[in-house]
């Protein structure tokens, strides 16, 4: 297991990847004036591909939590997979219920 979260989240993206399902991570940053700080912003997409070997992405995903990523990507790699959803963390599935977030609507 990688000892970073950008770690884990590469490898669920290579895995992913490996089934068929290449997704695109990134960040983007701006600065709040009410934190007085840069905020990043995290984004996982979809790689679509187009007839003539181009390809554009589709949003799945955003949050301003890196440690939500990693939980959202593990939720694809497993419904992607057949396997059933992972109720363990109780904080990941109150803010999937609040945002109303379904690996099931995006795929």
């Amino acid at each position: 297991m990688p000892s970073s979260r950008v770690g884990t989240i590469k490898l669920l993206q290579r895995a992913l990847d490996s089934i068929g399902y290449p997704v695109l991570y990134h960040t983007t940053q701006f600065y709040s004036t009410r934190q007085k700080r840069p905020v990043t912003q995290y984004h996982i997409k979809k790689v679509v591909f187009e007839d003539d070997d181009r390809s554009s992405s589709e949003e799945l995903f955003n949050t301003y939590y890196q440690l939500y990523v990693i939980f959202f990507l593990r939720d694809l790699w497993d419904y992607l997979n057949g396997r059933p959803e992972d109720m363990s963390n109780e904080i990941w599935n109150e803010y999937k219920r609040k945002h109303n977030i379904s690996v099931k609507d995006v795929v």
